[in-house]
């Protein structure tokens, strides 16, 4: 996925090692909420996201030139991940329309033509958890990990008809709290117990969120390339 900035590509053998003395950084270790690895640990998770339907990962590097598959080991600063889950659309309404769902469900229960219609007003909102790491200092500031997020939103709006993203923040980290600020997400919801906000940005439809998204990055076309060399 090639962005102005950024290209984000599959996470892959050849990128654990330096994923692997990233993840040894005791402040990314903390901002991410993440336990330390051994190689092995690390080489098992790879492979175990990379067939798990629920989890969509890419590294995400500098766009140094066209031909970023030879030189993305170089490139990469940091990943981006979707982790996938699905929300009933009636949790979203207003706790004291209660008394009426219970009604209609009794009255759509006598008729079948009336449960249709109620099972169609329960469908699931696919939504993903946003999480974004730019792992190189010197990548940190320059407007890399909104383009990438933003890259990766319309992917996931494009590709998985996701309409809801959220992310989940530590309270100290003032800079994922900046990020997800510029990218329009508004806070949610706060666990105290683990000093964590939630933060979201919903849309009607997928289709609305992939259009906010192109809006946002100004792009007319988001490249999608399938160059990748076999492991």
């Amino acid at each position: 996925l090639v962005g102005q900035k950024t290209v984000l590509v599959p996470y892959r053998p050849e990128h654990l090692q330096t994923y692997h003395d990233w993840m040894q950084d005791p402040y990314l270790l903390e901002m991410t909420g993440s336990e330390p690895l051994s190689m092995e640990e690390e080489i098992a998770m790879q492979q175990s996201w990379r067939d798990d339907d629920a989890k969509c990962t890419f590294i995400v590097t500098i766009r140094l030139s066209q031909d970023f598959v030879e030189q993305n080991l170089k490139a990469m600063i940091g990943d981006v991940n979707l982790f996938l889950s699905e929300e009933n659309d009636r949790e979203t309404d207003d706790d004291n329309d209660g008394d009426n769902d219970t009604n209609a469900e009794t009255a759509a229960a006598a008729d079948p033509v009336n449960q249709e219609a109620s099972d169609e007003s329960t469908a699931l909102v696919k939504q993903a958890e946003l999480d974004i790491m730019i792992a190189e200092p010197s990548a940190r500031g320059k407007g890399m990990g909104s383009e990438a997020s933003r890259i990766m939103m319309l992917y996931g709006a494009q590709n998985m008809g996701i309409r809801r993203y959220f992310a989940k923040i530590k309270k100290e980290n003032d800079s994922s709290k900046t990020l997800f600020g510029k990218l329009k997400f508004v806070e949610c919801n706060y666990v105290e117990c683990f000093g964590e906000h939630e933060y979201e940005l919903r849309r009607d439809s997928a289709t609305d969120m992939a259009n906010t998204m192109l809006r946002e990055l100004g792009f007319d076309v988001v490249q999608c390339n399938c160059k990748l060399k076999p492991n």
